[in-house]
Parts: structure tokens; C-alpha cells; sequence
């Protein structure tokens, strides 16, 4: 992302047209305001441990379960409940709460709360609350024992335990914790159901809808990387939506994909993107098919082209919905016909198709570009 946030040059050995570059520096330059989260230094210190929760999930008695621990605690326990919040408007606060143990109940130590601006998520306030909560040790009278730090996140949870994209709140508490240590603090989180009774994590979640309604930004507010990639995939949606109205943009891979075999899953992507072998580059215009119908493109071999008749016939025996519709392709019904359709014809396999009425017997598979094996079709005659 540092890369893109000044116009892209051109270097001698890179392509001189960088189309993708220039769409992410036009959609960051307007949007990084102030400091741009800093994930280019790797901390040195261990993560943040883990302790198994009270609570196996949110729906099982989940304040009775999470008081019942909180009475198990020694003497001077320190508890932390930590929330983000984000407004419509796109506000981000953060809230803390932080308590203290004795005789199995606990005692409010102290709390706090922080507006982070309008470029971070919930995920970053849930860290930076953390680390503003950890940061009241440093300067404490209480003596030194054991913290549990409270969060209703499990993502910041496994961020605090291991760092692996370098984020920036979570360098700064590990490296707080890190002092805290070698005081004899001994820290570790837990995961608490959020908006059930839990009076922590309700004064948590208070202050962070306060801290999110403010407009006096914390010192460490930041645009934050996690901000920016959600800013880029509603981006990549909306521009998709306009290019391909009839298709539902999702980052997930279907399911009933997963186990298909690799030669065959690419070939039925090459067709959905009518970008097969047989397909000319996308910056030049198809020309005419041989059945002097249409352009030669894979949907118009798939769906239209007189010359795969016959094997198109077999298809729609089996498949169901309209060909003509991109949902066709992806239907899960469709995956087996839809597989032998390609194979037998070598769209989105090869350049080289085999046509109606070809009659050799030579094998398309030699032709394409892959090492996968043919495919079982009855595995997945479910």
C-alpha cells in the first residue's frame, strides 16, 4: 500500500501501462488523512497468551458463566474489559474499563475512552483499546499479579497473540506488555461475549459510543491499513456491479469447487470470464467465428456457436437454468455437465477444439495446458 500512495512511475524493466497501480493510487490518495498506519517494522516480542474462556459460546448463560469465573480470582487480579464502536457516519471510538479484585467481587481501578477518526474499523479500536488499557500498569500502585484482558473480538484476540500483518496498535501494547513483564505482570486475553449483562463489557461498550461521538482525535489516530482494504473491496464491488450488473461479486470461493479438479476448475473460470485460450487478448477485438454468427468468444461457443451443437444438446439435458445467464455457470447443479461439456469440447482447456462432427480420435486432454490427471465424474455424482 506504500507504493501507491504517489503516482506510479515507470521503471525501464516494467511494463509501461500499469493499470492496476493507478486505480489504487487514485482511490488512496483521497483517502489516507494524517499518518498512515506503519506496518513495515516487525516487533521483536513474543505475543499476547491465551486463556480458554469461560464461556463456550454466546447464547450458554453467558453472564452467569463469566461472573461465576470472575469469583474464582485471586486478590488483586486486574480485569480489563476493552470495545470499538463505529457510527453510521463512520466514527471510530474506542472504551476501557479496568478493574481490580478482592474478596470474589470486582472494584473499578480506572477507564477511558478515544476517538479515533473516521479511517479506522471496530477491529483497530478493539486493539488500540488494549493498548491504552495495558498502559495504565506502567504508572500503577497496585501491586504486580495477573491481568486478563477481556475482549468480545476474537480477530484482535488472535492478532494480539500472533502479529502476522505487523499491526501498528498491536505493535505498541506487545511492546507495553513486553515492560509489564519484566515488572512481574503475567498477562494473557479472554474471550467474553458482548451486549449479554457483563458489566464490564457493557461500560466498554458505553465509553466507546461516547469516544466514537467526539471530534477531539486520539494522539495515536491513524488511517489504518485494515480501513483502507475495505475501502478497496467496496471499491472493486461498486465498479463491479456497474461493468457486470447480471453477476453477484463475492470473494468467496464456491463450495462445491473446492474438490474439483484444478484443470477443470480453471477451464470453467476462463469461460465465465471469457477469457479462454481461444478468446484474443482483451485489448483487441475478437474477430468473426468460423460459423459467421458472432465473435469468436468462449460464450459464444458456450452458449450459441452451431458448431458444438450437438455437445451443447447433452449440456442442457442435465443442466438446468438459462445458459445465457452468468449464475449458469456457477450453479452447483451444474458443475458435472458443465465439466464434461468442457472437456469433451476443450473450452477454456485449449485453442484447439474439438468441433461437431470431428470424429478422430485423438485425445483433447494432450492439449491442454495442464499436468492434472482426467477427472472422475463419478466422484461427484451427488
Amino acid at each position: 500500500m506504500h507504493y501507491a500512495l504517489e503516482p506510479p512511475r515507470e521503471q525501464p524493466n516494467t511494463h509501461a501501462n500499469l493499470p492496476g497501480l493507478h486505480r489504487l493510487y487514485n482511490l488512496s490518495k483521497d483517502l489516507v488523512l494524517g499518518r498512515l498506519e506503519d506496518r513495515t517494522a516487525t516487533t521483536t516480542t513474543g505475543g499476547v497468551a491465551k486463556t480458554i474462556s469461560p464461556n463456550p459460546d454466546k447464547t450458554t448463560k453467558p453472564q452467569q458463566l463469566h461472573e461465576k469465573w470472575l469469583q474464582t480470582l485471586a486478590d488483586h487480579t486486574v480485569v480489563m474489559y476493552m470495545d470499538g464502536s463505529k457510527l453510521a457516519n463512520g466514527s471510530v471510538g474506542c472504551g476501557w474499563a479496568v478493574y481490580h479484585c478482592g474478596n470474589q467481587q470486582l472494584h473499578r481501578f480506572t477507564s477511558g475512552k478515544c476517538y479515533l477518526g473516521s479511517r479506522a474499523e471496530v477491529f483497530d479500536a478493539e486493539l488500540h483499546a488494549a493498548q491504552e488499557a495495558v498502559s495504565t500498569l506502567l504508572t500503577t500502585s497496585l501491586p504486580c499479579s495477573t491481568v486478563f484482558i477481556c475482549i468480545d473480538n476474537q480477530a484482535a484476540i488472535n492478532t494480539l497473540h500472533f502479529n502476522k500483518h505487523n499491526h501498528e496498535y498491536a505493535q505498541r501494547m506487545q511492546e507495553i506488555i513486553k515492560k509489564l513483564q519484566l515488572l512481574g505482570w503475567q498477562i494473557s486475553t479472554v474471550w467474553c461475549p458482548s451486549h449479554c449483562g457483563i458489566c464490564g463489557n457493557e461500560r466498554a461498550d458505553t465509553l466507546a459510543k461516547l469516544a466514537a461521538s467526539s471530534t477531539t482525535p486520539c494522539q495515536f489516530a491513524l488511517t489504518t491499513k485494515t480501513w483502507l482494504q475495505i475501502q478497496a473491496c467496496a471499491e472493486f464491488f461498486r465498479q463491479w456491479k456497474t461493468e457486470l450488473p447480471l453477476t453477484k461479486p463475492s470473494f468467496k470461493f464456491p463450495d462445491h469447487l473446492h474438490n474439483v479438479d484444478w484443470a477443470d476448475t480453471r477451464a470453467l473460470w476462463r469461460v465465465f470470464c471469457n477469457s479462454s485460450p481461444t478468446n484474443t487478448p482483451q485489448n483487441i477485438d475478437a474477430g468473426p467465428c468460423p460459423c459467421g454468427s458472432a465473435p469468436y468468444t468462449s460464450l459464444h461457443l458456450l452458449c450459441d456457436c452451431p458448431q458444438l451443437a450437438v455437445e451443447r444438446t447433452i449440456l442442457l439435458s442435465s443442466a438446468v437454468g438459462d445458459i445465457q445467464s452468468p449464475d449458469f455457470l456457477l450453479a452447483p447443479g451444474n458443475s458435472v455437465p458443465l465439466r464434461r461439456f468442457l472437456r469433451a469440447t476443450g473450452l477454456g482447456h485449449s485453442a484447439h477444439l474439438r468441433l461437431d462432427g470431428d470424429h478422430t480420435t485423438t485425445d483433447t486432454t494432450n492439449d491442454f495446458d495442464s499436468d492434472s490427471p482426467e477427472t472422475d465424474f463419478g466422484a461427484f455424482e451427488t
